[in-house]
């Protein structure tokens, strides 16, 4: 059978086998052969440039002598997905803020799992992947979830050159790594097209506040883009632009106040939202699937097919959270996928030519 030979140099991609352990550090750069079934394997060093016997090829298929291999960087295969908007790279970081315990604990073996998932994740897009244990930020009388938010601050601290940090909930799963997050929601234009303008803006109980999603949203002035479920927004899944503003909204977030009123980080940010307008001007509130699908739930609210993200909220209720993890960790897409399915529609290209 005939061969892919695909490069990845520069940047990088990680199999799913050969994930670090070191948090949002630089990756090696290792080599994948892709065949014509869209497999992907990585390269040996030794015995790395040749093909499959001859006689095993089909004779419905190029052979190697008559097709040149194609050599593919990740930007090559980016800009053939069409992800060529900012912001890109080094510009964004994927944040992982936990301490290890809470309501997950039934998921088994979840910190490497999600290791492994936004690693490759990152790898791919050439984003930072942060880890913060936030153990460091817990205070007597505060429930954990709140340390959070000083974690979300050291992020942006921790890499000068992010203009977005993503805050993703330790139960959630990357579900579909070939979405860059400048074509599906940061560019302004994408943003746009993505903010649930005219959406009721609900409180913590569910019940309507009388308010909707500004039509007059300045895309430009956005600092915080998240998502409502059917009790609220739901913080399990938020973006952060590097701003005063932000900064200053992060401080106001854990006002002794709030802390003290709301048992929790988003009930607490909900309250924000509903009673003040300027905060509401920098808020992009976006349909729930765009970031923050849940594992379970109506059109609007449970995770489909091509959705980024699917978030594990409240399966402990139903004691489900292991099996539910495990059916979806089965149905995601991995980078290796991804990568071969980019480098077989690049290599029809070039056939087509």
């Amino acid at each position: 059978m005939a061969m892919i030979y695909l490069s990845l140099y520069g940047r990088v991609a990680l199999l799913s086998q050969d994930v670090r352990k070191q948090q949002g550090s630089a990756s090696k750069s290792p080599k994948f052969v892709v065949d014509f079934s869209g497999q992907v394997s990585s390269l040996t060093t030794d015995g790395a440039n040749q093909v499959d016997d001859p006689k095993d090829q089909s004779t419905d298929q190029p052979s190697a002598q008559s097709v040149q291999p194609l050599h593919l960087t990740l930007d090559e295969m980016r800009n053939m997905a069409g992800d060529s908007l900012e912001p890109k790279g080094k510009k964004i970081v994927l944040l992982t803020a936990t301490d290890g315990k809470g309501n997950n604990g039934a998921i088994q073996n979840l910190i490497e799992m999600v290791t492994e998932n936004r690693e490759e994740y990152c790898a791919y897009h050439d984003y930072t992947y942060q880890f913060i244990n936030i153990s460091k930020y817990h205070m007597e009388g505060r429930p954990p979830v709140w340390a959070k938010i000083p974690a979300i601050q050291e992020a942006f601290e921790n890499n000068v050159a992010a203009e977005w940090v993503w805050l993703l909930d330790t139960d959630s799963i990357i579900m579909t790594p070939q979405i860059d997050l400048a074509k599906h929601l940061l560019d302004p234009q994408a943003m746009e097209t993505r903010i649930a303008y005219g959406a009721p803006i609900t409180l913590i109980d569910g019940k309507p506040s009388g308010l909707t999603v500004s039509r007059g949203i300045d895309v430009n002035n956005v600092d915080i883009i998240i998502a409502q479920d059917e009790i609220g927004v739901n913080a399990g899944s938020v973006l952060f632009r590097r701003s005063d503003w932000t900064m200053s909204l992060l401080q106001k977030w854990v006002d002794p106040y709030n802390v003290q009123q709301y048992a929790n980080e988003q009930d607490a940010l909900n309250h924000m939202i509903v009673n003040n307008k300027e905060i509401r001007q920098h808020i992009a509130i976006v349909a729930q699937r765009v970031i923050n699908a849940f594992s379970v739930g109506g059109e609007h609210m449970g995770w489909k097919t091509g959705d980024l993200v699917v978030h594990f909220a409240g399966c402990w209720v139903e004691d489900a959270c292991d099996t539910r993890w495990k059916d979806f960790w089965s149905r995601r897409k991995t980078v290796s996928e991804t990568i071969a399915d980019l480098t077989v529609q690049g290599f029809r290209t070039t056939l087509a030519d």
